[in-house]
Order: C-alpha cells, then structure tokens, then sequence
C-alpha cells in the first residue's frame, strides 16, 4: 500500500529543528506499522507551493506514481496576503477549484484522495503586522480556505483530516497556545507534527480499517 502526501513546506516539514524522524509522515508511518498496517508514505511537500503549483504537477508527481492513497493538504500559501496587497495569492475561488480538479484526477486514476485542513497560524505569524492580519487577527482569511476544504470533502464523500480543529481543540484542551506546537507561529515543530501524526491516525481508522 502506497500514500502520498501532497503539500507545502509544512507537509515538508524537514527544516531547523525537525528532522526527517521528526515529520508526521514518518511517525504516521510508524504509528501505521504498529497496528499491523505495511505502507510506504511518500512525502511530497514543496516549500511556498500553493494549489496553483500542486496542479502543475500533480499528473508527474501524483498520477504517474500510482500510490492507492493521496493526502492533499494546502492553504497557508494560498491565503495568503502579501504586505501592501489586498488580496490572497490564489483566490478562495480558484483554491476551490484547485481542489476539485486533484481530487477529480485522483478518483478518475483510482486514487483515493485525503483533503486535510490547513494548521491555525499563530499570532506571532511573519504576517501579522500588517492589514487584514493586524486589524482581524492572523486567521482570518484562511478560516475560509478551512470552510472550503470542509465543503469540498463533504460533496465529494471523501475521507477529511481536520487539522485546523484538532490544533484548536488541543489548545482548549491543554490550556497552551497553539504556539506551543510551532516553529514560528506557522511551521509545525516537533510536537505539532505529532499532533498531525494523531490526527491522520484517527482517520486511518476509517479509510485504511486501522483498529
């Protein structure tokens, strides 16, 4: 069995401070192997990359590989907005349609197809000095983008690995700021990864039958 995991830097995930061993693939996969499940999980995260690059290469790099199960997870990118811009670097619009399309290529090649919410941002996030970021708050444009993935995976009947609440519920939880589980109110470190491990593992439970 074969899964790849398509995204950005987070999906990436190796950087200062998190090592290969570190990255949620990696401790999926030995969650995975754990309860008997044998599968080779493929990160396929590029740093910057919004659904607009995804889509350029998802035939080479998803489709041409044939893995039986694909994880799409974006929207840090995609949402976006540059200082002295107004607007995301891909519209909500065209992020919908981003989305579509993979998971609509993904089906027709017999790949089954994962969306995954995007992680919060946290409130020292790069961006957040400057508008909408500083008037609304550093999630305020992507709980769209969020709303979007939901939507999608609902009308597609396709499995959804709700990141964004699991972090928020986390932070109620523990009564710790979801800083605590990033590099840089963006980047998930060592503890953040686990917390997306866990959280792909509990939907593991439906789509691969783990127990």
């Amino acid at each position: 069995m074969k899964l790849i995991c398509l995204g950005d830097s987070i999906t990436k995930g190796i950087r200062p401070g998190v090592t290969e061993e570190q990255t949620f693939e990696h401790l999926l996969n030995r969650k995975l192997s754990e309860a008997g499940i044998e599968i080779e999980i493929v990160n396929s995260g590029i740093g910057s990359e919004t659904t607009a690059l995804a889509l350029e290469r998802f035939a080479r790099d998803i489709i041409d590989a044939q893995p039986d199960y694909v994880t799409i997870m974006y929207g840090t990118n995609d949402a976006a907005i540059n200082e002295g811009c107004v607007k995301p670097r891909v519209s909500l619009a065209d992020y919908a349609a981003n989305l579509r399309s993979m998971v609509s290529q993904a089906k027709a090649a017999g790949i089954k197809p994962i969306l995954m919410t995007p992680i919060p941002l946290g409130a020292q996030w790069s961006y957040s000095g400057h508008s909408p970021y500083r008037e609304h708050g550093t999630n305020c444009v992507i709980k769209d983008y969020v709303e979007a993935v939901r939507r999608i995976a609902s009308e597609e009947n396709i499995p959804l690995v709700n990141n964004h609440a699991a972090w928020w519920q986390w932070e109620s939880e523990t009564g710790l700021k979801i800083e605590t589980l990033q590099m840089d109110s963006c980047h998930p470190n060592p503890k953040g990864h686990k917390l997306i491990a866990e959280t792909m593992y509990k939907a593991a439970n439906t789509v691969l039958c783990v127990k």
